[in-house]
C-alpha cells in the first residue's frame, strides 16, 4: 500500500533555556545568601550597666482553709497590716499579689484587700 499523506509527526523536545536560567538563579541567589566565616562588620559594643536586681513579688495568699500566708509564712489577718508596711516600705512599685482558693470567704478576700490598701498598696494583682 502507497503512503500518500507521510506522517508528519513532530518529535518531542524540551527546550532547556527555562531549566538553565531557574538553575543559574538558584545559584546567584545561593551564592549571595551563603554567610562566609569572617565576613561582616568589626565593632565594638559598649558595656552594658549593672541590672538592677530584681524585687521579688509581695504575696499574700489565701488558702481553701481560709488560712493567710503572706510569702510562704503564715500570719494573721491582725499582723497583716504591720507586716505589709514594712514590706511595702522598702519597695518602689508598691505591688500586692493576691492569691486565693477558689472558693474562699468574699468578706475575707475583701478585708484583705482593704487590709493592703491601708498598708501603701497602690497596685494589685489578683490570682484566682
Amino acid at each position: 500500500m502507497l503512503d500518500l499523506f507521510p506522517s508528519q509527526k513532530k518529535r518531542f523536545q524540551i527546550d532547556m533555556a527555562p531549566l538553565i536560567d531557574v538553575v543559574f538563579l538558584l545559584l546567584i541567589f545561593f551564592m549571595l545568601t551563603f554567610a562566609i566565616q569572617g565576613q561582616g562588620l568589626a565593632i565594638s559594643l559598649p558595656e552594658g550597666e549593672e541590672t538592677k536586681k530584681v524585687e521579688k513579688d509581695i504575696i499574700v495568699k489565701i488558702d481553701r482553709n481560709n488560712k493567710l500566708y503572706l510569702n510562704d509564712r503564715q500570719i494573721q489577718i491582725d499582723s497583716l497590716a504591720a507586716a505589709l508596711g514594712e514590706d511595702l516600705l522598702r519597695r518602689s512599685d508598691k505591688l500586692v499579689v493576691i492569691d486565693s482558693a477558689p472558693k474562699v470567704k468574699y468578706g475575707l478576700f475583701a478585708r484583705v484587700l482593704d487590709v493592703s490598701r491601708e498598708a501603701g498598696a497602690e497596685h494589685f494583682s489578683i490570682i484566682k
